[in-house]
């Protein structure tokens, strides 16, 4: 999924509510994991979100932790996306 609808800015992904298909809370994004594309465009990896997302933002950069693939991510609106599973 492109973000060339909105949201358009990772500031609008961090505090967004990610559910699953159920509508089953899985808590609020902290952190966007992303890099550089060789064409200058940046390439989202993984959504950091719930208790142990807020955890490893205040660990700092480098913080061991699992987020939700951004593959695994069906739909991104302002506040609120949804998961595939």
């Amino acid at each position: 999924m492109e973000l060339n609808q909105e949201p358009r800015a990772f500031s609008d992904l961090v505090g967004s509510r990610v559910s699953d298909r159920s509508g089953r809370s899985i808590g609020r994004v902290f952190e966007v994991r992303a890099h550089w594309e060789r064409d200058g465009s940046i390439l989202v990896d993984e959504l950091i979100v719930g208790r142990n997302g807020l955890w490893a933002r205040l660990r700092g950069p480098g913080a061991p932790t699992r987020g939700i693939p951004w593959a695994a991510i069906a739909s991104a609106e302002p506040g609120r996306m949804t998961t595939h599973g």
